[in-house]
């Protein structure tokens, strides 16, 4: 049986097109809806978790995400 490695969630959101959380090396990569990349390194799962069921994704990204985590 094969293991997810990441999990990818298309965002209906102004701003982000998309995210990618990679488990194993607790990364998240999020993709603008202007194509910019930004790889967040030391995301916990639980963050992750907490973004992809809120109900603004833009709001929790500049709240907890921005400017709190290491770029990769």
């Amino acid at each position: 049986m094969r293991r997810i490695n990441y999990e990818h969630l298309q965002v209906d959101s102004s701003a982000i097109q998309s995210m990618r959380y990679f488990r194993e090396k607790r990364q998240l990569l999020v993709k603008f809806s202007n194509d910019d990349n930004y790889l967040y390194k030391d995301v916990p799962v639980r963050l992750f978790q907490k973004m992809r069921n809120c109900y603004s994704i833009g709001k929790f990204y500049n709240r907890y995400i921005k400017n709190n985590f290491k770029l990769g």
